[in-house]
Parts: structure tokens; sequence; C-alpha cells
């Protein structure tokens, strides 16, 4: 259980942890130090010990990178222009849809919100999800808006593992479309759908192993290797 692990990494040497779904939520629990990301999210990928405090006393700092997956990826892409449909261009860039509003979603909604773009999160039902988007600079559609949604938009940032039934046959051709879900893609090309861009999860992976890698470690890693290895260069 996360109980157990956390315990176990308080007791142990281990100076730093990487955390997985679905306990990023619940190790907050345990977090005295969370950084504004990871506080805003109210969950964690990295978790990292911190004695420096004058008691000496152990403090555990909190981080989500799946925010800087996203946020780098989509700057990445924008910067190669020659890459972007030819119905847009990085200046003209503005609306960003992301559908679905789990930790993947939202840690996408607050990057495309920090990074200046008009964010609509799309799920099922509001309650919370809606007082996330509006804390964050969002706006939250619900699902049976999905089409509607997604039609204006100029990137599609899709964090579900299936495609959902209102967007059977719809139209990406006209957009840049990035999905989590690298293991099993729902609007891939290799799934028949055909957009303006497609970025592949494994961008995702990569640009939140980045940040990661430093907080571990101090140091870059060697990214060309990383991208190699990834199947991404």
């Amino acid at each position: 259980t996360a109980d157990e692990a956390i315990e176990l990494f308080r007791s142990s040497d281990i100076l730093g942890a990487n955390v997985t779904s679905p306990f990023k939520d619940k190790v907050m629990e345990y977090v005295t130090l969370p950084d504004r990301i990871s506080s805003l999210l109210g969950s964690a990928n990295v978790l990292i010990k911190d004695y420096s405090g004058a008691d000496g006393k152990l403090q555990i700092r909190s981080y989500n990178t799946d925010y800087y997956g996203v946020k780098n990826t989509i700057g990445e892409f924008l910067s190669k222009s020659e890459l972007l449909p030819d119905a847009l261009h990085s200046d003209g860039i503005k609306k960003v849809a992301v559908v679905g509003a789990g930790g993947a979603g939202k840690a996408a909604t607050l990057a495309m919100c920090d990074a200046g773009h008009q964010v609509s999160l799309i799920n099922r039902s509001a309650g919370r999800v809606a007082e996330f988007a509006a804390a964050v600079g969002a706006v939250y559609v619900p699902l049976a808006d999905v089409a509607e949604c997604l039609a204006d938009a100029d990137i599609v940032i899709y964090s579900l593992s299936f495609l959902v039934p209102q967007l059977e046959g719809f139209d990406f051709s006209k957009k840049i479309v990035f999905e989590a879900n690298y293991a099993n893609a729902a609007l891939s090309p290799e799934k028949g759908v055909k957009s303006g861009l497609y970025i592949d999860g494994r961008y995702w992976l990569y640009h939140q192993a980045i940040p990661a890698f430093e907080l571990f470690t101090g140091c870059l890693p060697n990214t060309l290797e990383m991208r190699k290895v990834m199947g991404i260069e």
C-alpha cells in the first residue's frame, strides 16, 4: 500500500522516491514541503527527503514533473514551425482543450495555463474539477460538449486511454494532438486518426523524466541518449 511504501521511505536511507499512479494523490498526506505545482495539483510523482531545517528533522518535499512533461513538450514542438499544420502558426496558437481531468489532465491544464494559453478542461462531471479549473485559470466544459469545444481548439491534449463516443469520426486534421497514453493511444495515426500534428506520449514521458533526474541527482541527464533509447530521436 501507499502507507507501507511511505513508511519504508521514511525509515530507510533512500533520499528520493518516484511515485506512480494510483498513489500520486495519496502521498500528499505525508508531504510537509510541497512545491507550488504539486500543491495546486494535489498530487506528486517525486518525493525528496530534506533535513536542512534548523532542528534537523525529516521533511518531505514534493514535486510533480508531469507538468513539465506537457509544458516542455508543447514548447519543443511549437518552436518547430515546419512541423505545424498549415492552418496553425506558433504565434496564433491560443486555445487548448484538455480531455480528462485525472492526474495527467490536471497537470496539462496547469501547464498550459501557466504557458499563457486559453484552456478548457473537459470532464464528465464538474464538482471539484470545475473548482480546480477556476483556481488555475481554465474553464470547465462538460463531456457532452467535447466535440464543440475541440472544434474551436488549436491543441488537443488527450489524457484518456479510450476514445469517447462523442469524438467518433471527429476531424482532427487541423489540430495538434498530444496524448498522455503512450502504451495504448486512442488518437494515434496507427488507430487511423488523421491530425495536423500528432505528438506521441513518449515525449511527455521524456520531458517529465528530465526534471525528475535533476531532482534526484542534481545533474543534467544525457538527453540525446534518452531520446535515442525512447525512440523519439
